[in-house]
């Protein structure tokens, strides 16, 4: 653990002495503020990450979000989970790329979530996912690797853990999806190969801690790393060559390294 905890820190460091290390972290996070406001409604963030399952491309599946939205949009009948349910249950499988199992999956985790904002009073539906998302009991069955236990979207067959950590992220979770860009980026920076990506989700998300950055904003930096095909990082400094002579001093400063 003490290994890699070291790998992170200096993972951390490579990321943030990279020449154009502003404009990145500049980039991610204008995209996850321009996907946030995207998205809008909690049904139709459930929907989105859903659809996903059919393995179309994230901008391929936001299309077909957007493309519901125009269609189905009423000043006097807001897109809540009832209503978009309700839709769903008349219209037909193209609006799941024509695929009705996807279909059926949807209308699952919008009934889980139906019953979530039943629990509460006076709480609009969006506030409810990101609740859900950044619950205590929500990290606590992912980092114990029994998400499929999980009592609102892991009872739900065939939505997997790279699916709930969309659908966590895109309802304003502080976490990131744990994807194959993600699992390049942490290679490059010189970490092992992860076992599972329990593993992976780990490790990404205790660089964010140590980047000292929202978990989304982090997940977007190491997304444009893997993109670029950046391999050639500032390597730090050797403990060595940093270390104060102790004799000067007669210890280390308080607060220090014991």
């Amino acid at each position: 653990m003490v290994v890699l905890a070291d790998r992170t820190a200096e993972a951390a460091w490579k990321i943030r002495n990279l020449a154009d290390y502003d404009q990145r972290l500049e980039n991610a996070a204008r995209r996850v503020d321009e996907l946030d406001r995207e998205r809008g409604e909690a049904a139709l963030i459930v929907y989105e990450a859903a659809l996903l399952k059919s393995g179309r491309s994230p901008e391929e599946v936001r299309a077909m979000a957007r493309k519901f939205r125009e269609a189905f949009h009423d000043d006097e009948e807001p897109l809540t989970i009832p209503r978009v349910s309700a839709i769903m249950n008349v219209e037909g499988d193209e609006w799941f790329f024509g695929d009705h199992e996807l279909r059926v999956m949807t209308g699952r985790l919008l009934g889980q979530f139906q019953h979530r904002v039943a629990q509460y009073n006076y709480v609009n539906e969006r506030e409810v996912l990101r609740r859900w998302a950044d619950g205590y009991d929500t990290r606590l069955f992912i980092r114990r690797r029994i998400y499929d236990t999980e009592p609102v979207v892991g009872v739900v067959a065939g939505f997997d853990l790279p699916l709930v950590q969309y659908l966590r992220a895109a309802a304003g979770g502080n976490t990131l999806v744990p994807t194959p860009p993600v699992r390049r980026a942490l290679d490059a920076l010189g970490f092992d190969e992860p076992g599972d990506d329990y593993e992976l989700l780990a490790r990404a998300e205790s660089l964010a801690l140590h980047l000292d950055l929202p978990a989304p904003i982090a997940g977007e930096m190491l997304e444009d790393i893997a993109r670029d095909g950046l391999t050639d990082f500032p390597e730090p400094p050797s403990q060595t060559a940093t270390e104060q002579p102790e004799a000067a001093s007669g210890g280390p400063e308080p607060g220090g390294e014991n």
